[in-house]
């Protein structure tokens, strides 16, 4: 009985953590509406984007607790060859990802829209890029530091991932678009 307790405690935090997340993504998004709009193709990107960084981190973090569980690594960082593997399928996976949705963007806007504009592919990329820095980190440790302190990271990680994605993504976008105005 007690750990059914607490594990409906631990995924009603963790929920109530992904909706105060989206919301904040969502303002976010709202108050800088005006520079979104400016860019062809960021509305088409935006929907793709957002969902990939939840998916590739809660992928990571399930694999890492697998392992975990498993006792095929331990949570640490320094000589990790499980967690070094994960990482680089992590990265190249989300470089790929974001690539392919600023050629998506850029296509359906070139073909439907009749704008041509490139700088759709570069802002994936970089956004891509600046959330990696943060996401995969953050995934790693907070994985390593539940499983360390007797959770389950695969009740907590998905709902706490898909907010910090969202709020990661929208971050990195917006700052592509105010530190790379020529794009």
């Amino acid at each position: 009985m007690e750990s059914g307790r607490k594990q409906f405690e631990e995924e009603v935090f963790v929920e109530i953590i992904s909706a105060t997340g989206g919301i904040f993504a969502g303002s976010m998004l709202a108050l800088s509406i005006g520079k979104i709009e400016l860019l062809p193709g960021l509305l088409i990107l935006l929907p793709g984007f957002l969902e990939m960084r939840g998916n590739i981190s809660g992928s990571l973090s399930a694999r890492l607790s697998a392992a975990l569980f498993l006792k095929y690594t331990k949570p640490k960082i320094k000589n990790n060859f499980v967690l070094k593997e994960n990482v680089i399928s992590a990265v190249a996976l989300a470089l790929i990802v974001s690539f392919f949705l600023g050629a998506v963007a850029f296509l359906i806007s070139y073909y439907i829209f009749g704008i041509y504009s490139l700088s759709i592919i570069y802002i994936a990329m970089i956004a891509g890029i600046i959330s990696n820095l943060i996401e995969i980190p953050v995934t790693v440790l907070t994985t390593f530091w539940l499983f360390r302190h007797g959770h389950d990271p695969n009740n907590v990680m998905g709902p706490y991932l898909t907010a910090l994605g969202d709020i990661v993504s929208v971050a990195s976008i917006l700052a592509v678009i105010v530190l790379f105005p020529m794009l």
